[in-house]
């Protein structure tokens, strides 16, 4: 415990703070450490080491999820930490995905500012998305409708799906296809639209899970684990893949609901 003085006139005031216990820091060390790999991944992408730049964004994303749910479970959620994180969030998948994609291939494009004109839109995009996360998060009704849904793509999705190209490209090196600075390009500005969009995203985090399914989930989840260390690079692929797809399906389903 620690003591401090405060003197007011002739009155002697002695004023006890109470010390912090250190699991308090937790999620935010998470987070800070989130904060690292996201911007490490930058670092990678000067050397052109770009499997550690995007296994590091991917790192970020996990952390993400992590540090919130570390938070509630310690029961020390607060605003701080909330605001850091949203920070963090930016970097970690609006700024460093957007330069990496432009290290690796969007500043080869010819016309002199368009590949930093994409990183702009990605950082712009981002930053909209989660000024309206952070405003929605105030409101009771938006918190019961995020419960299911999210507005526009989530932060984390946004981040590997922009690193999606080069993911491909690891796996698929001989489709020159994939290497191409303006499909690349136009491929960043959709998913940019899509994150500041108001198009409704499942929620995972929030579905429920019938008791009989259970067994089945689990055991995907082993055989999800299995291909990752068998065929990492083609199972993110087809993860990211199978997202893309749920978008559409999403959006139907609240609007149906609606």
């Amino acid at each position: 415990m620690i003591k401090a003085k405060a003197v007011k006139g002739t009155k002697e005031k002695i004023v006890l703070k109470k010390a912090m216990p250190m699991s308090r820091l937790f999620p935010t060390i998470v987070t800070l450490v989130a904060l690292c790999a996201g911007l490490t991944s930058v670092r990678y992408a000067f050397d052109q080491k770009w499997e550690h730049s995007v296994l590091l964004i991917l790192l970020a994303a996990f952390l993400d999820g992590m540090d919130g749910r570390l938070a509630r479970y310690l029961d020390v959620v607060s605003d701080f930490g909330a605001q850091i994180d949203s920070f963090a969030d930016f970097i970690n998948f609006g700024v460093a995905p957007a330069i990496v994609v432009y290290l690796w291939v969007l500043g080869n494009i010819h016309i002199q500012g368009v590949g930093w004109g994409v990183v702009l839109v990605l950082a712009v995009c981002m930053a909209i998305r989660l000024a309206r996360f952070n405003v929605a998060s105030v409101s009771e009704d938006s918190k019961k409708e995020q419960d299911l849904f999210f507005v526009g793509v989530p932060a984390p999705a946004s981040g590997i799906l922009v690193m999606l190209p080069i993911v491909l490209y690891i796996e698929f090196q001989d489709i020159p296809f994939l290497y191409n600075p303006w499909v690349i390009a136009f491929y960043s500005i959709i998913v940019g639209f899509a994150t500041a969009s108001r198009i409704r995203t499942f929620s995972i985090k929030k579905m429920h899970v019938s008791p009989e399914y259970v067994t089945l989930i689990l055991a995907s989840v082993g055989l999800l684990i299995a291909a990752l260390a068998i065929k990492p690079w083609m199972t993110i692929s087809a993860l990211c893949g199978i997202y893309i797809l749920s978008i559409p399906v999403s959006a139907f389903t609240y609007y149906y609901k609606k």
